[in-house]
């Protein structure tokens, strides 16, 4: 272990960017009050849906992220965080999987034996010291940032705002989404995966029901963001500090 371990080969292209995919076709489910009454809700625009979805990412204090994204950069993720630091789930991707806690500037990460495998080579030992314990670091540290930014709820923000929110949209089928029955729009976009607010009645958008946004691009990859659980504690415990090695000694 001489401080040539690449971390971020977990994360080659932030799943939450794709900058000048062609065409890419980009729909939001978000469930209204359709819901409720099982008729269609038209007293809005579909360009609208987007915008409000966007503003329910802004607006919510803590959400739980799902991404799948399937093709040949394969990667699930499954995280629940806050706008106070606190971060915490799983990534898989093709180079294996590995749990993640966030608290404030610093990241822990738990690789899992295809991680190491393949970070290591094959026929390559992981030394003793590093099973089944957590590698620790800051959010900036050049082999923890891209993780850490998929703990960013400013960011997805952000990356929402400039990148899915542009229309013009239009309406299409309805579907069901987390057992519910979900409005679709959809329109033409150059970038974009990601999921924002969901809600219904007079909540408002970004506060009880889920909303999903499907992107297909030019790279064969099909991503699908699901966001779920609004505004609810995020539990994300510091390991022991005998449970993890930190970063700046692998330098």
């Amino acid at each position: 272990m001489n401080g040539e371990t690449k971390l971020g080969v977990m994360s080659r292209t932030h799943p939450l960017r794709y900058g000048g995919a062609a065409a890419a076709i980009l729909s939001v489910l978000l469930l209204g009050t359709s819901a409720c009454t099982g008729e269609p809700q038209r007293d809005t625009r579909p360009d609208e849906i987007s915008s409000e979805a966007v503003d329910g990412v802004r607006n919510a204090s803590s959400v739980r992220v799902r991404m799948e994204q399937t093709g040949p950069e394969a990667t699930d993720i499954d995280l629940t965080m806050d706008r106070g630091g606190r971060c915490a789930g799983r990534i898989t991707s093709v180079d294996g999987t590995a749990d993640i806690i966030k608290i404030g500037k610093t990241l822990w990460l738990k690789p899992d034996d295809r991680f190491w495998r393949t970070q290591l080579g094959d026929g390559a030992e992981l030394p003793p010291a590093f099973e089944n314990r957590y590698l620790r670091g800051g959010t900036e540290h050049e082999q923890l940032r891209d993780m850490a930014a998929l703990c960013d709820l400013d960011g997805i923000h952000q990356a929402l705002a400039e990148e899915v929110g542009k229309g013009p949209f239009v309406w299409a089928k309805p579907v069901t989404l987390e057992g519910e029955r979900a409005e679709t729009v959809s329109g033409r976009a150059g970038s974009v995966v990601i999921s924002t607010a969901g809600g219904g009645g007079t909540s408002g958008p970004g506060t009880s029901g889920p909303v999903r946004f499907v992107q297909r691009n030019t790279d064969r990859n099909t991503v699908t963001t699901t966001f779920t659980d609004w505004n609810r504690p995020v539990s994300a415990k510091a390991p022991a500090p005998g449970a993890s090695i930190d970063l700046a000694r692998l330098a």
